[in-house]
């Protein structure tokens, strides 16, 4: 059946659509779109769907004090999940002129990386302590590129925590996040750098949605906790297209995984498509936005901007993303 014979099935057949008020009678749901009015329309029966949920949950630990460990154990916690911790050593600088440091330079610098993951460890063990996680987590340290070993640690865990991008001195194109969400082949959350730690519920989740392949990753990546929520809006931000009606294909998808959701279509020729998401996801009081990472080539979203890039930088709320 085609999109146009559901939109206009939903919209004329008696036997198919539902009145607002007697949805729960009709023992079906529905999900609403801005565009003309229309619905896509899913079974309130359960299918045997099992609801997963995240079993492994691996979180950077730096030695400096931020959001995004608490976060961690928060979001852990109410996964039931393994946190594991994650310290890395960058690897001596072997550049041009090495040679030329006195030995005792160079001993400094080790001493230095040493006394970071000393550090690390102990704010992680002061941390899962405090939060009364510390039978739940387990602790490692590894040497090399930070992306390069947080992504293979990463694709033995369900998803990377990491914190935003500082951007007194990292780029949000091409910091720890975004290139994680490449690298690792697993969804990545972000946790925002101001302010206290937030708690993650997952009670009311955004999803960024343009039908792209890194959106419909996300989507899937974050199915455990889209089964959980209690509140699902899909803002799908498009320019005007003949004869199709956005939103409805993945309202369909969601329902079959019984995950009722509110797909809001804003079609503008030429939107700032970011300011859009950010704003969408404060006016609907979300605590998580889910999103697709670089739908563009990393150049393209480096000289020209970009939703991932804006979106990194201005986020008030943690977000999963994926690649």
């Amino acid at each position: 059946m085609t999109v146009d014979a559901v939109a206009g099935q939903a919209a004329s057949s008696p036997a198919d659509s539902i009145d607002p008020d007697q949805g729960a009678a009709a023992g079906k749901s529905e999900c609403w779109t801005e565009r003309a009015g229309c619905r896509a329309l899913r079974s309130g029966h359960q299918f045997g769907n099992s609801v997963m949920s995240y079993r492994d949950v691996l979180v950077h630990v730096g030695s400096a004090e931020t959001p995004c460990l608490a976060a961690a154990i928060d979001f852990a916690r109410r996964q039931d999940a393994r946190l594991i911790g994650l310290a890395v050593c960058p690897p001596l600088w072997t550049g041009i002129g090495l040679d030329k440091l006195p030995p005792a330079a160079i001993e400094a610098v080790e001493r230095a990386n040493e006394e970071d993951l000393a550090e690390a460890k102990r704010r992680f063990d002061r941390t899962v302590d405090r939060y009364g996680y510390a039978d739940r987590c387990e602790w490692r340290t590894s040497r090399g590129d930070l992306v390069v070993v947080m992504a293979v640690h990463g694709r033995y865990a369900d998803v990377a925590v990491v914190d935003q991008s500082d951007l007194g001195w990292e780029s949000p194109s091409f910091g720890l996040a975004p290139e994680l969400g490449l690298a690792s082949g697993r969804p990545v959350l972000v946790i925002p750098r101001a302010g206290p730690p937030p708690a993650i519920s997952c009670e009311r989740i955004v999803v960024a949605w343009n039908a792209s392949r890194e959106a419909a990753r996300a989507v899937a990546d974050a199915m455990p906790l889209l089964q959980r929520a209690r509140q699902v809006d899909v803002l799908a931000v498009a320019p005007p297209m003949i004869d199709q009606i956005p939103g409805i294909d993945i309202a369909r998808h969601l329902a079959s995984h019984d995950v009722r959701a509110n797909v809001v279509v804003r079609e503008n020729p030429d939107p700032d498509v970011a300011m859009e998401i950010l704003d969408f996801t404060a006016d609907r009081g979300a605590d998580l936005l889910v999103m697709g990472c670089y739908g563009h080539a990393r150049l393209h979203e480096v000289i020209f901007g970009g939703v991932t890039r804006s979106v990194l930088r201005s986020m008030t709320v943690p977000v999963l993303m994926s690649h």
